[in-house]
């Protein structure tokens, strides 16, 4: 879920959330901690042996960087070292704040708990394992290297509350910038994400927390 720059200062709790605009999505409102595309995309590769049990081929392990990408603004903004914006339920680490839900005539803003990680390795760990639990068939699309398939079943599980088309789009930019080597370029505004953000790519995972899903 993405984190406004202009959002109310955060609350020292044991929760988390986001909210963005075109322009400065996943603007952190608190100290976030950075990774680069080459790191995130080796942690994200391990955790995939270890959740899944066999090593990531390359296609994969790019689309779940992509994600990545998508989600923290390539690193720039991960609070928590939180992979994809994974919400935490009462009991887990966390930390709460101002974060935009849907999009179009649905869009509100909404307080909401982000789970916590005491390392980058954790992260990336719970969130494949998140998609192992409870979106096996994102997992099976990025397996095949199926970026629409895995936008696809990420929408069918409810991951995000933004326009499936428009959060595809993001996407598929997101994993062309990291396949032509400018994993760190800003997106042109004009670009298909800035349009779809624009249109609402407002997203949220659902409040429930994926320690629960074993």
């Amino acid at each position: 879920m993405r984190i406004e720059a202009g959002s109310p200062r955060a609350t020292p709790a044991r929760a988390s959330g986001t909210e963005a605009t075109p322009r400065s999505s996943f603007r952190a409102l608190v100290p976030a901690q950075r990774l680069h595309a080459p790191e995130a995309r080796a942690l994200l590769g391990n955790a995939w042996a270890s959740v899944i049990g066999v090593p990531a081929q390359p296609r994969t392990t790019a689309l779940l960087t992509a994600h990545w990408a998508l989600e923290t603004d390539a690193g720039r903004c991960m609070p928590g070292y939180n992979f994809a914006g994974i919400k935490a339920a009462p009991g887990a680490a966390g930390q709460e704040l101002s974060t935009i839900e849907g999009h179009g005539a649905t869009r509100r803003e909404v307080r909401a708990r982000f789970r916590t990680y005491e390392s980058a390795e954790a992260g990336a760990h719970d969130y494949v394992r998140l998609l192992a639990t409870r979106y096996p068939d994102a997992v099976a699309a990025a397996q095949a290297g199926d970026s629409a398939g895995f936008s696809r079943a990420l929408a069918h599980g409810g991951y995000f509350t933004a326009a499936p088309a428009a959060y595809a789009a993001g996407l598929e930019q997101r994993l062309a910038t990291l396949e032509s080597g400018t994993a760190h370029a800003v997106p042109a505004p004009a670009g298909l994400l800035a349009l779809a953000a624009r249109d609402g790519v407002l997203h949220a995972l659902r409040a429930r927390d994926p320690a629960e899903d074993t």
